[in-house]
């Protein structure tokens, strides 16, 4: 009889498992042949269209329910240009627009046509900061006139008062 005497043993590392790998084919011919053959002998799964989905939602006498209904997708805007953000103006920009806007006659005129659209597309943003101070303009002017009017006529009043 010998004398057995057990070995320490050593710790196995997991190993990872085999990843299968896809077939190497050294030309297209054999490439060819062996994707018309995986399609031509495969199993071919299809759904039934006919039968319920698992779990569909059902009316309380048993039919499903009929299919959402797909409406059109919406129309995109256009992109921006590449240099800057679609309806942005460039600082220098809108140092321009407020010194042009600021000379009184010929500041209104562009307004009204920055306001009209004829700054171009890309730059909506003037487009509406020309309405928004043709509004503020008008209002103000408005005003102006009621105030002096009816300040004005009440300084006549006073000065013809005083006269008697």
């Amino acid at each position: 009889m010998t004398d057995y005497q057990p070995q320490p043993t050593q710790p196995v590392q997991p190993t990872q498992p085999a990843q299968p790998q896809a077939p190497q084919y050294p030309n297209a011919q054999q490439q060819s042949d062996a994707l018309q053959y995986t399609q031509q002998y495969a199993p071919q799964y299809t759904a039934q269209a006919d039968t319920p989905q698992y779990n569909a939602p059902q009316y309380p006498n048993g039919t499903p329910y009929p299919p959402a209904p797909q409406y059109p997708t919406q129309a995109q805007a256009p992109m921006p240009a590449a240099g800057q953000p679609y309806g942005m103006t460039s600082l220098g920009g809108w140092i321009g627009t407020v010194i042009l806007s600021a000379i009184p006659l010929v500041g209104f005129i562009l307004l009204i046509c920055w306001a009209a659209g004829m700054g171009g597309a890309e730059h909506q943003d003037r487009r509406n900061w020309a309405l928004a101070q043709i509004i503020v303009q008008v209002v103000a002017i408005v005003l102006v006139i009621i105030i002096s009017a009816a300040s004005g006529f009440s300084l006549m009043e006073m000065f013809d008062q005083s006269q008697y």
